[in-house]
């Protein structure tokens, strides 16, 4: 279980929790202010960028000093600065924990003293006014100007000068053997001219014997307020308040990334040995160079924390993590990213008039970057989007990697690549448990029969089912189908082999594949490069046994052509052949057989696919149609046969021309070269006297006048 606290961002106290290597400067700083000699007002300014471990080293500083607090030696003041709101709060909260935290030691000598110069320059500054809003600390809130009963009437009260107020405060301060370390940290949380106040304050009032201050902030971002509200003095106005200024040391890099890899593999776990070295890769390119400061670390850890576990286990670790460093800590490049899917996802070959244009990527992806950083940020993203190598480096890449990216679910596979900015699954993604499930149980006929037919019956949104997922699935993850499941899983899939034949899992428009297409490729996958032919044909034939009629017949034809191609092709080199030749003989007798058993029954004329059917059962007869020509025509004999006729020639296509967004869906009558099979005219006759005949019902007539208006629309343009 993660520790989530070891990943906080709440600054560390103990030696013991530091993981940076800030203690080591925290411990020397404090033994400096321990023996620093005869201070007045010294002023100790500790410069850090935001996030870097200042509030960590701060309180490591304290925890050294313990030991002269309980000696007395060192009485600590931690001015909170930021719980206040407004100039006018800030500096009455000054002094009051001024004297919050002096007045005790000084007791009657400072009872006036501080109090009365507080006024005076609270009033010299005219920061009081009639109301002072405080906020962040136990007990504050909104206080009248005279809430406060030790400031209340000393605005108007006696004629000390600010110089004789000091000059006590001094006297009273110099005869203690303590000192008085005065903490301000986060004063860069502060607004502009919040800050300048506090850098007026210690000015004005801080030169005091035994007193040390310790100013924590970003250097950089304090002068650049300096220079904006007194640009004549910039830099030069803090050296006249600071009498010593240390940066915080940065965390060695190993430090950080080594917290970084422990953290990655508490809340992500180890990376599978084949990808470590890709891992690493990324981590050194994309990841790490990110991570400057132990708050980074923290920010992607946090996220992490949250976003991991919702896909960690649908995405390559070493994109995701890579891309939520990107999210977290370069915004604008993860925005372009997420806004240019069809630029980084799939293998683009780009050639001629498709040629990327170079500028064009650069100004999308690498321009939120300064030129000194822009390598560096494009090989980070060649890193996670290699298609991007086809635009930078001339290295293009084709459909071998495109199926790897997607057995890895990588932000480059067009299948996965919304996975990681939306956190979720999208509607075309399996979840990596279903695919292991599947592929752990394909020795089980059983399951997987039932496993794909409720997939059939589980519609997406674009109207496919999820058994082509399924299908496409196993084809990128066939090798891990155990040998000794091939056979039982081509056997239920053989047998379903029918019932997936859905039309809405065929591609639209210029695409290509239905799964009838993805049960070939899945079988081909699973066996040619494991087992010999012989090895490979006796497994085929024992699973085409309990085969559906329609796969058993493009099956049988499949395994015909390897061995007798079509008129131009040369044959499959044998050990590339499906089946042994007598294999492939014995399954056209086996298809022919079950032709003749579903004519005599209803299944034939019922099937989805029965021009295609009737097209083989000609093929395997030699008899030039005739066999075929005479059970269509007894069918045609039947009103309902001729209505299934009707339905199963027609056909759909799509069509785009140049300009349009999208294609437009065509019905056409599937007629070209049915008179091999059936009497064409007699069909057509049979067919317009049931667009006439009123026994049919609504449905029936609907087909029947569908399939007809096709066949004129043919009529008059052949080749549409």
């Amino acid at each position: 279980m993660t520790d989530q606290a070891s990943y906080n961002d709440a600054p560390i106290s103990e030696p013991s929790a530091d993981r940076f290597r800030i203690d080591p400067f925290a411990k020397t700083l404090a033994a400096s202010i321990r023996k620093l000699a005869s201070p007045e007002g010294t002023v100790i300014a500790l410069n850090g960028p935001w996030g870097s471990g200042k509030s960590s080293a701060v309180n490591l500083v304290v925890h050294h000093l313990k030991d002269a607090v309980a000696a007395d030696e060192i009485v600590v003041i931690n001015f909170a600065c930021w719980w206040f709101r407004g100039e006018d709060a800030l500096a009455l909260a000054f002094f009051r924990e001024l004297y919050a935290g002096l007045g005790p030691t000084l007791g009657d000598k400072f009872k006036d003293a501080l109090p009365k110069l507080g006024a005076r320059l609270l009033r010299a500054g005219s920061m009081v006014g009639p109301g002072i809003d405080l906020a962040g600390g136990a007990g504050v809130g909104t206080v009248a100007a005279g809430a406060m009963n030790w400031l209340s009437g000393l605005i108007s009260q006696g004629d000390d000068t600010v110089e004789k107020l000091h000059a006590q405060l001094k006297k009273a301060l110099s005869e203690q053997k303590k000192r008085f370390l005065i903490i301000i940290d986060d004063i860069d949380r502060l607004a502009p001219d919040e800050a300048l106040l506090i850098f007026r304050l210690v000015k004005s009032a801080g030169r005091l014997p035994n007193v040390i201050y310790l100013l924590v902030f970003d250097r950089r971002l304090a002068e650049a307020i300096v220079t904006e509200r007194f640009p004549s003095e910039g830099p030069h106005y803090l050296e006249k308040i600071i009498q010593a200024g240390f940066d915080l040391p940065q965390a060695p890099p190993d430090y950080l990334h080594r917290q970084l890899l422990e953290q990655i593999h508490a809340v992500c776990g180890s990376p599978p040995e084949e990808k470590v070295v890709r891992f690493m890769n990324v981590f050194y390119d994309v990841i790490a160079p990110e991570i400057r400061t132990p708050r980074d670390l923290n920010r992607l850890m946090n996220a992490l924390s949250v976003t991991w576990p919702a896909v960690g286990s649908e995405v390559d670790q070493a994109d995701f993590v890579g891309l939520e460093a990107v999210r977290l800590l370069r915004p604008s490049v993860y925005h372009a990213l997420r806004t240019n899917k069809e630029r980084l996802a799939g293998a683009r070959m780009f050639s001629g008039r498709q040629t990327p244009n170079k500028a064009e990527y650069d100004q999308i992806f690498l321009s939120s970057a300064d030129a000194a950083g822009q390598p560096r940020l494009r090989r980070a993203l060649m890193r996670l989007f290699p298609p991007l190598e086809s635009v930078w480096s001339n290295l293009h890449y084709g459909s071998d990697s495109t199926a790897q990216w997607e057995r890895d679910r990588r932000a480059c596979s067009s299948a996965h690549f919304d996975s990681y900015f939306r956190f979720s699954l999208g509607d075309d993604t399996l979840p990596m448990s279903e695919i292991d499930a599947l592929i752990a149980h394909a020795g089980d006929s059983a399951f997987v029969e039932t496993t794909f037919r409720e997939a059939s019956k589980n519609v997406r949104s674009n109207g496919g089912t999820k058994a082509a997922l399924l299908l496409d699935e196993l084809n990128l993850h066939a090798d891990r189908v155990a040998d000794e499941h091939v056979e039982p899983l081509l056997k239920a899939l053989f047998r379903l082999a029918d019932e997936l034949n859905i039309g809405s899992d065929k591609a639209k428009a210029f695409a290509i594949g239905d799964n009838l297409l993805r049960i070939h490729w899945l079988l081909r996958r699973l066996t040619l490069d494991r087992f010999d032919l012989h090895r490979r044909s006796t497994l085929f034939m024992a699973a085409i046994e309990g085969g559906s009629l329609g796969w058993l017949v493009d099956f049988a034809s499949s395994a015909h052509r390897d061995y007798h191609p079509r008129e131009g092709r040369e044959p499959e080199p044998e050990q590339s052949c499906l089946t042994t030749s007598d294999d492939a003989v014995t399954l056209r007798k086996m298809a022919l057989e079950r032709l003749r058993a579903a004519a005599k029954t209803d299944a034939l004329l019922s099937h989805q696919q029965l021009p295609y059917l009737l097209f083989q059962w000609r093929e395997l007869t030699n008899d030039e149609g005739a066999e075929v020509k005479q059970w269509t025509a007894k069918q045609l004999e039947q009103d309902q046969a001729v209505v299934q006729f009707a339905q199963a020639l027609t056909s759909h296509s799509w069509s785009q021309t140049a300009g349009d967004m999208v294609a437009m869906r065509k019905i056409n009558a599937s007629v070209n070269g049915l008179e091999q099979v059936v009497d064409k005219d007699l069909l057509r006759l049979r067919v317009e006297q049931l667009v006439e005949k009123s026994a049919l019902d609504a449905s029936s007539k609907d087909i029947i006048r569908t399939f007809l208006d096709a066949w004129i629309r043919h009529d008059k343009n052949p080749r549409v």
